[in-house]
Protein backbone atom coordinates (compact mmCIF):
# COMPACT_ATOMS: atom_id res chain seq x y z
CA UNK A 1 0.00 0.00 0.00
CA UNK A 2 2.83 2.41 0.85
CA UNK A 3 4.56 1.76 -2.48
CA UNK A 4 1.29 2.34 -4.35
CA UNK A 5 0.76 5.68 -2.64
CA UNK A 6 4.27 6.80 -3.50
CA UNK A 7 3.75 5.88 -7.15
CA UNK A 8 0.53 7.91 -7.23
CA UNK A 9 2.32 10.96 -5.76
CA UNK A 10 5.18 10.70 -8.30
CA UNK A 11 2.73 10.41 -11.21
CA UNK A 12 0.78 13.46 -10.04
CA UNK A 13 3.98 15.49 -9.72
CA UNK A 14 5.08 14.63 -13.27
CA UNK A 15 1.61 15.42 -14.57
CA UNK A 16 1.54 18.84 -12.88
CA UNK A 17 5.04 19.67 -14.17
CA UNK A 18 3.99 18.89 -17.75
CA UNK A 19 0.83 20.98 -17.43
CA UNK A 20 2.83 23.94 -16.06
CA UNK A 21 5.25 23.81 -18.99
CA UNK A 22 2.45 23.73 -21.57
CA UNK A 23 0.54 26.53 -19.82
CA UNK A 24 3.69 28.68 -19.63
CA UNK A 25 4.25 28.29 -23.38
CA UNK A 26 0.63 29.25 -24.06
CA UNK A 27 0.79 32.30 -21.76
CA UNK A 28 4.08 33.50 -23.28
CA UNK A 29 2.66 33.26 -26.80
CA UNK A 30 -0.55 35.00 -25.71
CA UNK A 31 1.44 37.85 -24.12
CA UNK A 32 3.61 38.27 -27.22
CA UNK A 33 0.54 38.43 -29.50
CA UNK A 34 -0.92 41.28 -27.43
CA UNK A 35 2.01 43.60 -28.31
CA UNK A 36 0.64 44.33 -31.78
CA UNK A 37 -2.76 45.23 -30.34
CA UNK A 38 -1.25 47.54 -27.71
CA UNK A 39 0.79 49.43 -30.29
CA UNK A 40 -2.12 49.87 -32.70
CA UNK A 41 -4.54 51.01 -30.00
CA UNK A 42 -2.31 53.82 -28.77
CA UNK A 43 -1.52 54.94 -32.34
CA UNK A 44 -5.21 55.04 -33.32
CA UNK A 45 -6.03 56.89 -30.08
CA UNK A 46 -3.43 59.56 -30.81
CA UNK A 47 -4.58 59.93 -34.42
CA UNK A 48 -8.13 60.56 -33.19
CA UNK A 49 -6.86 63.11 -30.67
CA UNK A 50 -4.89 64.93 -33.37
CA UNK A 51 -8.07 65.30 -35.43
CA UNK A 52 -10.15 66.62 -32.53
CA UNK A 53 -7.72 68.73 -30.49
CA UNK A 54 -4.94 70.83 -32.10
CA UNK A 55 -3.17 71.14 -28.76
CA UNK A 56 -3.41 67.52 -27.66
CA UNK A 57 -0.65 65.80 -25.70
CA UNK A 58 0.20 62.35 -27.15
CA UNK A 59 -0.08 59.31 -24.90
CA UNK A 60 2.72 57.01 -26.03
CA UNK A 61 4.54 54.26 -24.16
CA UNK A 62 7.50 52.07 -25.02
CA UNK A 63 7.04 48.45 -23.99
CA UNK A 64 10.42 47.18 -22.85
CA UNK A 65 9.94 43.91 -20.94
CA UNK A 66 7.19 41.30 -20.85
CA UNK A 67 6.95 38.46 -18.36
CA UNK A 68 4.73 35.40 -18.24
CA UNK A 69 4.72 33.25 -15.11
CA UNK A 70 2.83 30.03 -14.48
CA UNK A 71 2.69 28.05 -11.23
CA UNK A 72 0.99 24.65 -10.90
CA UNK A 73 0.98 22.70 -7.65
CA UNK A 74 -0.79 19.47 -6.68
CA UNK A 75 -0.55 18.37 -3.03
CA UNK A 76 -2.06 14.93 -2.34
CA UNK A 77 -2.72 13.86 1.24
CA UNK A 78 -3.61 10.34 2.42
CA UNK A 79 -4.66 9.54 5.99
CA UNK A 80 -5.43 6.18 7.63
CA UNK A 81 -6.25 5.16 11.21
CA UNK A 82 -3.62 3.21 13.09
CA UNK A 83 -5.99 0.25 13.58
CA UNK A 84 -9.23 -1.11 12.23
CA UNK A 85 -12.37 0.99 12.61
CA UNK A 86 -13.68 0.73 16.19
CA UNK A 87 -17.35 1.09 17.11
CA UNK A 88 -18.10 1.96 20.74
CA UNK A 89 -21.64 1.39 22.03
CA UNK A 90 -22.96 2.75 25.34
CA UNK A 91 -26.31 1.61 26.81
CA UNK A 92 -28.16 3.25 29.71
CA UNK A 93 -31.60 3.25 31.29
CA UNK A 94 -33.87 5.98 32.53
CA UNK A 95 -35.09 6.20 36.13
CA UNK A 96 -38.57 7.02 34.91
CA UNK A 97 -38.66 3.89 32.72
CA UNK A 98 -36.22 1.22 34.01
CA UNK A 99 -37.20 -1.26 31.31
CA UNK A 100 -36.31 1.09 28.42
CA UNK A 101 -32.75 1.14 27.16
CA UNK A 102 -30.99 3.86 25.17
CA UNK A 103 -27.77 3.35 23.20
CA UNK A 104 -25.14 5.61 21.62
CA UNK A 105 -22.53 4.41 19.10
CA UNK A 106 -19.29 6.17 18.01
CA UNK A 107 -17.24 4.89 15.06
CA UNK A 108 -13.67 5.98 14.25
CA UNK A 109 -12.96 7.65 10.87
CA UNK A 110 -12.20 5.59 7.76
CA UNK A 111 -9.10 6.15 5.58
CA UNK A 112 -9.34 9.39 3.54
CA UNK A 113 -7.70 10.83 0.42
CA UNK A 114 -7.41 14.61 -0.19
CA UNK A 115 -5.91 16.60 -3.08
CA UNK A 116 -5.19 20.34 -3.11
CA UNK A 117 -4.64 21.94 -6.53
CA UNK A 118 -3.16 25.40 -7.18
CA UNK A 119 -3.01 26.99 -10.65
CA UNK A 120 -1.71 30.59 -10.81
CA UNK A 121 -0.97 32.71 -13.93
CA UNK A 122 0.71 36.10 -14.08
CA UNK A 123 1.27 38.11 -17.27
CA UNK A 124 2.69 41.63 -17.29
CA UNK A 125 4.29 44.30 -19.48
CA UNK A 126 6.81 46.90 -18.33
CA UNK A 127 5.92 50.20 -20.02
CA UNK A 128 7.96 53.41 -20.15
CA UNK A 129 5.87 56.49 -21.04
CA UNK A 130 7.22 59.24 -23.28
CA UNK A 131 7.43 62.16 -20.86
CA UNK A 132 10.21 64.37 -22.27
CA UNK A 133 8.92 67.66 -23.64
CA UNK A 134 10.86 67.23 -26.89
CA UNK A 135 9.67 63.63 -27.27
CA UNK A 136 6.05 64.72 -26.86
CA UNK A 137 6.48 67.61 -29.32
CA UNK A 138 8.02 65.29 -31.92
CA UNK A 139 5.20 62.77 -31.49
CA UNK A 140 2.55 65.47 -31.77
CA UNK A 141 4.14 66.82 -34.95
CA UNK A 142 4.18 63.32 -36.48
CA UNK A 143 0.51 62.73 -35.68
CA UNK A 144 -0.48 66.18 -36.92
CA UNK A 145 1.39 65.61 -40.18
CA UNK A 146 -0.29 62.21 -40.67
CA UNK A 147 -3.76 63.70 -40.11
CA UNK A 148 -3.22 66.95 -42.04
CA UNK A 149 -3.71 69.13 -38.96
CA UNK A 150 -0.35 70.95 -38.92
CA UNK A 151 -0.65 74.37 -37.18
CA UNK A 152 -0.94 77.31 -39.59
CA UNK A 153 -2.43 80.77 -39.76
CA UNK A 154 -5.48 79.72 -41.81
CA UNK A 155 -6.75 76.40 -40.43
CA UNK A 156 -9.64 76.38 -42.92
CA UNK A 157 -7.27 75.88 -45.89
CA UNK A 158 -5.67 72.50 -46.52
CA UNK A 159 -1.92 72.41 -47.12
CA UNK A 160 -0.52 70.78 -50.23
CA UNK A 161 2.24 68.18 -49.96
CA UNK A 162 5.14 70.64 -50.27
CA UNK A 163 3.63 73.06 -47.74
CA UNK A 164 2.90 70.23 -45.30
CA UNK A 165 6.47 68.90 -45.50
CA UNK A 166 7.93 72.38 -45.03
CA UNK A 167 5.67 73.02 -42.05
CA UNK A 168 6.58 69.62 -40.63
CA UNK A 169 10.28 70.52 -40.77
CA UNK A 170 9.53 73.83 -39.06
CA UNK A 171 7.57 72.21 -36.23
CA UNK A 172 9.63 69.04 -35.65
CA UNK A 173 12.07 69.70 -32.74
CA UNK A 174 15.41 68.16 -33.67
CA UNK A 175 17.69 66.64 -31.06
CA UNK A 176 20.60 69.07 -30.70
CA UNK A 177 24.07 69.01 -29.23
CA UNK A 178 25.51 72.07 -27.51
CA UNK A 179 25.55 74.74 -30.21
CA UNK A 180 28.93 74.67 -31.92
CA UNK A 181 30.28 75.98 -35.22
CA UNK A 182 33.06 73.40 -35.41
CA UNK A 183 32.91 70.65 -38.08
CA UNK A 184 32.45 68.05 -35.34
CA UNK A 185 29.54 69.95 -33.78
CA UNK A 186 25.98 70.60 -34.88
CA UNK A 187 24.54 70.38 -38.34
CA UNK A 188 23.24 73.91 -38.96
CA UNK A 189 20.62 74.68 -41.60
CA UNK A 190 17.97 77.31 -42.27
CA UNK A 191 14.27 76.62 -42.88
CA UNK A 192 12.28 79.15 -44.90
CA UNK A 193 8.53 79.77 -44.93
CA UNK A 194 7.71 78.58 -41.41
CA UNK A 195 4.23 79.54 -40.20
CA UNK A 196 2.48 79.45 -36.86
CA UNK A 197 -0.91 80.30 -35.41
CA UNK A 198 0.17 83.74 -34.21
CA UNK A 199 1.69 85.14 -37.40
CA UNK A 200 0.34 85.15 -40.95
CA UNK A 201 3.67 86.07 -42.52
CA UNK A 202 6.18 83.24 -43.11
CA UNK A 203 9.46 83.42 -41.26
CA UNK A 204 12.80 81.65 -41.31
CA UNK A 205 14.18 79.36 -38.63
CA UNK A 206 17.76 78.25 -37.86
CA UNK A 207 18.14 74.63 -36.70
CA UNK A 208 21.16 73.22 -34.85
CA UNK A 209 20.84 69.43 -35.13
CA UNK A 210 22.75 66.51 -33.71
CA UNK A 211 24.33 64.76 -36.74
CA UNK A 212 23.46 61.30 -35.41
CA UNK A 213 19.82 62.36 -35.26
CA UNK A 214 19.69 63.11 -38.99
CA UNK A 215 21.23 59.90 -40.35
CA UNK A 216 19.60 56.62 -41.38
CA UNK A 217 18.25 54.12 -41.20
CA UNK A 218 15.82 55.38 -38.52
CA UNK A 219 15.96 59.13 -38.99
CA UNK A 220 12.74 61.05 -39.51
CA UNK A 221 14.39 64.22 -40.84
CA UNK A 222 17.22 62.79 -42.95
CA UNK A 223 20.13 64.85 -44.29
CA UNK A 224 21.78 63.23 -47.28
CA UNK A 225 25.25 64.80 -47.12
CA UNK A 226 26.44 66.50 -43.93
CA UNK A 227 29.41 68.10 -45.75
CA UNK A 228 27.42 69.68 -48.58
CA UNK A 229 27.36 73.46 -48.78
CA UNK A 230 23.61 73.39 -49.43
CA UNK A 231 22.05 70.72 -47.23
CA UNK A 232 19.48 68.46 -48.86
CA UNK A 233 16.80 67.66 -46.32
CA UNK A 234 14.72 64.57 -46.95
CA UNK A 235 11.65 63.80 -44.86
CA UNK A 236 10.90 60.19 -44.08
CA UNK A 237 7.77 59.98 -41.95
CA UNK A 238 7.39 56.87 -39.82
CA UNK A 239 4.74 56.33 -37.17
Amino acid sequence: MGTFRRLICVAICFLSAGCASSQLNFNAADLACSLNSLQKRQIFFNLAQALNDPEFVPSQVTISIGTAQTANAVTPTISRPLGSPVATTARFTSAASPSAQFSSQITSALPALGIQVTDAWNQSWTMVPANSSNQIRRLRTLYQYATGTMPRADMTRDLDQAEAERQFLCEYPMQALAVSASPAGNVIYRLEGCQDNNSRSPRSRIVHADPTFTQGPNCVVCIDDLNAKLLLILTSIRI
